[in-house]
């Protein structure tokens, strides 16, 4: 066997390969919502503070408000369904990934995202 064959079959080196890419995948995945949190921020605020502000600083006519105000809405509908969809996402990815590891991996991966997770005999969706 060549020496090249050997360090690829090294299941010790293999592990580490797989836990930077998984590091590096979650560091992404971070850094990507952060990113997204704060592009999608000013809008969110606004409905936060109030359609009253937003009359205010704007003049806006009782049809133009009305219109605001159900845009504010609809964006705030969709911008909570895309979040519980990435939960539902990031849940089900988890619980594959668990289902493939070992009991002592398992232990490692959970200590590496210090979340609560579920059973890994719990079906996958």
């Amino acid at each position: 066997m060549r020496s090249s064959q050997r360090v690829w079959s090294n299941p010790k080196i293999v592990t580490i390969f797989f836990l930077v890419f998984l590091c590096g995948a979650t560091l992404g995945a971070a850094l990507t919502r952060v990113y997204l949190h704060m592009r999608m921020t000013p809008v969110h605020a606004a409905t936060v503070s109030g359609l009253e502000d937003l009359k205010q600083k704007l003049h806006l006519t009782p049809e133009q408000a009305r219109v605001v105000s159900q845009e504010l809405d609809d964006y705030g509908k969709y911008y909570q369904n895309i979040e519980e969809e990435r939960e539902d996402v990031a849940e089900h990815g988890r619980r594959r990934i668990l289902s493939v590891l070992t009991p002592e991996q398992q232990q490692i991966f959970k200590g590496l995202f210090k979340k609560e997770t579920l059973p890994v005999n719990s079906p996958v969706h």
